[in-house]
């Protein structure tokens, strides 16, 4: 059973008898216009009937008592006997509730096409309201369009025509539903960093080739203060991407923070960054919480992504986020491919980018009044500064010690003494920019030594950058290979003759009879010939032998 239908099944009969704390100000006045009318005549003692003449008689002389006529006005008009009937015995059972106005107007005419009518109409196409009742129809149901539109209606928002089931359960929920307000007031500067990753929304040229990209912009916001404290520009979100930004922002304010607040993506929840022993966070101890899959609003630095794009990337004529003319960013490109337009480059984006930043940090706080984000920073930053200096881009795994040295990345390294450990597991800080050395740490960080390079090969690159883009370059090739099979074998489908089917329409053949006409030898006419001289045998003996081996004539 549809969801839809299950949560119209359960809802509440709409024949309740109303309650003074859920009724209207208008029906509650109505109320008490008639009690005042019921009680005077209850308190009467001739009786309803004597009472109720009474007072439709002072009230058409205009010499009834001010309250009771003005209840009457309230009402509109005098009611009848039988109606004052009805309004005393309901006083005497309930009191006033029995006095609300409750009309229910005509009663709904149950269809049967109802819960059908929700299984189609709830779909994640948006079917429209005729298309409903055109379906309904070709299934035997008997529906108008007007039909179908009054029942949706009349339905609660979350089955109408914005309901989860057609927008999405999760642009509902951001749209529609309620969430929580968070406040900061209870965190310092330099305690929380909220991190994750951008595409831009400008076609950059490409640092290498030359044609349009979007570049990958990965951040680390201050929550407390929200300033920017560390960012890196790559060309997609990456694990290297990442602990560059982060090490930047240690190394640039002098401070570890106590807690993470990341995206959810492989750039941040990895072995490189989160694992246990050898993990970024676990080498500073900072505690990482990972936002819930999809959920943007409780990420501070997505509003800052969006403020960015508004101040830096309509800057640029390449811009293609929202509100872009579509039809312009793609004349752009087209020209800039023809070599007709110049795009930006990275360049020209960062020096752009840092100028917003100055500006997007001296500008007022959204919490502290009257305080810029750069001052909240200076004024409340209480630094926890890193234990180690040359922690930038030290990246760490664990080794295993064999025969005085260990292989790391298809490298192997060794060093004096490296042999007192053999067996034992020790873990390696390795630079992604040299690989000509290696810091050796005991599992509970303990420093021991430094490890030089033993042997490298020549197929190795000399850089983990340059791996890790030779890395990539071979990913993207395979891509491109496995695209260009793809459409090979889609055109040998188009080519592949069947022959059944020809020789369905083909004309038959017939076999060509193998015929041979009979041969008689004895019909050929043969003629003796006499030769014009004759041939002496002794005298070709005689001749003496000029020709050579290479003149004979084969």
């Amino acid at each position: 059973m549809h969801p839809a239908v299950q949560k119209y099944n359960k809802l509440p009969s709409t024949g309740l008898e109303l309650s003074w704390q859920n009724a209207s100000e208008t029906a509650r006045k109505k109320a008490q216009s008639r009690a005042v009318i019921v009680r005077h005549l209850l308190t009467q003692e001739c009786g309803i009937p004597k009472a109720f003449e009474a007072l439709v008689t002072a009230y058409r002389a205009n010499t009834a008592m001010a309250t009771l006529a003005t209840a009457i006005d309230a009402l509109g008009k005098l009611p009848g006997r039988a109606t004052i009937y009805n309004w005393c015995n309901a006083y005497k059972d309930n009191g006033i509730n029995s006095l609300l106005p409750n009309h229910k107007g005509k009663a709904q005419t149950q269809y049967s096409w109802l819960a059908r009518c929700l299984e189609l109409y709830h779909s994640p196409n948006s079917p429209s309201f005729a298309q409903v009742s055109d379906q309904l129809n070709k299934e035997g149901y008997k529906a108008e369009h007007h039909q179908v539109r009054r029942f949706i209606n009349a339905l609660p928002h979350e089955l109408g025509p914005q309901s989860p089931y057609r927008m999405g359960a999760k642009l509902y929920r951001e749209k529609h539903k309620d969430h929580l307000l968070r406040s900061t007031d209870n965190l310092k500067p330099g305690v929380m960093y909220n991190g994750d990753g951008h595409t831009l929304d400008v076609y950059l040229a490409h640092p290498k080739t030359g044609k349009p990209y979007r570049a990958e912009l990965t951040a680390f916001q201050d929550v407390a203060s929200r300033c920017i404290v560390g960012w890196e520009l790559g060309y997609a979100e990456s694990t290297l991407d990442t602990l560059a930004a982060i090490s930047r922002a240690i190394k640039v304010h002098n401070n570890v923070p106590a807690m993470f607040y990341l995206d959810n993506g492989s750039g941040y929840k990895n072995k490189l960054m989160n694992d246990d022993t050898t993990g970024f966070y676990a080498q500073f101890e900072i505690d990482v919480i990972f936002a819930i899959p999809g959920n943007a609003r409780v990420k501070w630095i997505e509003r800052f992504f969006l403020h960015m794009e508004d101040r830096v990337g309509k800057r640029f004529s390449t811009y293609c986020g929202r509100d872009h003319d579509d039809r312009h960013k793609q004349l752009v490109l087209k020209e800039a491919k023809q070599g007709k337009r110049k795009l930006p480059s990275v360049d020209e984006w960062i020096a752009e980018f840092k100028a917003f930043l100055n500006d997007y940090h001296n500008s007022e706080h959204p919490e502290f009044k009257g305080k810029t984000r750069q001052q909240v920073w200076d004024e409340n930053i209480e630094r926890v500064p890193p234990v180690e200096g040359d922690f930038v881009m030290l990246p760490r795994e664990t080794v295993n010690i064999r025969r005085g040295r260990f292989r790391l990345h298809q490298r192997d390294y060794s060093a004096d003494f490296l042999h007192q450990f053999n067996g034992q597991e020790l873990i390696a800080a390795y630079d992604l920019h040299d690989d000509s050395y290696t810091k050796l740490y005991k599992l509970n960080g303990e420093f021991l030594m430094f490890a030089n390079l033993k042997t490298k090969s020549h197929a190795v690159p000399t850089s983990r950058i340059e791996q890790a883009e030779s890395k990539r370059r071979t990913g993207r090739l395979k891509r491109i290979d496995t695209k260009r099979r793809e459409i090979e074998a889609q055109e040998t489908q188009d080519r592949i003759i069947d022959v059944d089917s020809v020789a369905k329409f083909a004309a038959p053949i017939k076999a060509i009879a193998a015929q041979q006409a009979p041969v008689n030898i004895f019909d050929f006419d043969v003629t003796p010939t006499q030769p014009q001289h004759e041939i002496d045998l002794n005298e070709l003996l005689d001749q003496p032998k000029l020709r050579k081996e290479h003149t004979y004539e084969l």
